[in-house]
């Protein structure tokens, strides 16, 4: 009788913790308890939404990737984050739903168990996937932009619009790391302003001056920022539809201040949903992002002004792991990823 391999799935503790319904989780879920959780789980679709990609949900068509696993025949069993360590006792570990650290990642490894949904830690940095894109043939995919640092030049880079975003090398949805908002600049206003950001700098940490991206998107009204998000799965792209953000920015308003937090700048969005089969280098722009690739799920943030190139702004592993789909013909993306083959 073949024995059954075991799949322990990890996840940071707050949104194992939420997915689970309890305050806080300190321990691992054994794969009998966590049977008996999907099974009452999967009829609750007011679940938080992390329950619904780990344990599914009827009313959204979603399996989730426990029962997917046990479709495959594993057993299954979830650990909180904090408590990932080589020894955990499986063959295998997926960490779709984690970050994880080089010397982490290199433990398991040596420990002979097999990793999914593995990307590596500096991917975090848009630093650092600019500079990979660009190695991997992707300069015209990127906006013009330039990292500076506390003792750093304070030229700028070139902008046909004049208007500048600075962001933090670290963060996610419009916000740096340390929750403070991207803000946008007119030219004359960084120009002035630039030395006394970058001398408010901490030691070794930098700062992204990037070109503000105009779209006037003629498949969203012309409106003048319209962000495309689109799922990987490994390489390749999931499907062909996107979510879209779409943006009207408050031009009065940054003409009279000089600079703005971003979302005073471009507002609330309109989301929706579009495809990229219009765009006509999105497929080389796709392979560009290959870099990535891996038994993972991902999703790309671009935006396509009028020359129709798009224009890479960051790349996020947690923020592509919910349910939701795009395309209501395909299968929920957590579904697929836990159907490629291990």
């Amino acid at each position: 009788m073949r024995l059954l391999q075991t799949i322990g799935i990890v996840m940071e503790d707050e949104m194992l913790a939420a997915a689970l319904a309890v305050p806080q989780i300190s321990r691992l879920i054994s794969s009998e308890e966590t049977l008996q959780i999907r099974q009452y789980f999967y009829q609750a679709g007011s679940r938080a939404y992390p329950a619904w990609y780990l344990f599914g949900c009827r009313a959204k068509g979603v399996a989730g990737l426990v029962e997917q696993y046990l479709k495959q025949g594993y057993q299954v069993f979830l650990a909180p984050a904090s408590l990932l360590q080589p020894k955990i006792g499986c063959q295998i570990i997926d960490v779709q739903f984690c970050g994880l650290s080089f010397s982490s990642y290199q433990a398991l490894i040596h420990q002979k168990i097999q990793v999914l949904g593995y990307l590596p830690e500096k991917f975090s940095s848009k630093a650092v996937l600019a500079a990979y894109l660009k190695k991997n043939g992707g300069q015209r995919y990127l906006p013009a932009q330039q990292v500076y640092y506390q003792n750093s030049a304070t030229i700028l880079p070139s902008s046909k619009e004049g208007l500048y975003i600075l962001k933090s090398p670290f963060g996610a949805a419009g916000r740096s790391g340390n929750g403070e908002h991207y803000t946008v600049w007119q030219r004359e206003s960084l120009e002035k302003e630039l030395p006394a950001v970058l001398a408010g700098l901490p030691e070794g940490e930098g700062v992204i001056c990037s070109e503000f991206i105009i779209t006037n998107d003629p498949y969203a009204a012309y409106a003048d920022h319209v962000i495309h998000k689109m799922h990987f799965i490994g390489s390749n792209s999931y499907g062909t539809v996107c979510q879209r953000f779409i943006h009207r920015c408050d031009w009065q308003n940054l003409r009279k201040q000089g600079v703005l937090a971003l979302p005073d700048f471009i507002g609330e969005p309109l989301i929706t949903i579009g495809t990229v089969d219009q765009i006509s280098e999105f497929y080389p722009f796709a392979a560009a992002l290959a870099f990535q690739a891996g038994r993972i799920i991902y999703s790309a943030d671009f935006m396509v002004p009028s020359d129709d190139i798009p224009r890479f702004l960051e790349s996020n592993k947690l923020a592509a792991t919910f349910a939701e789909r795009f395309d209501q013909s395909m299968p929920a993306p957590i579904d697929a990823y836990a159907e490629l083959r291990i």
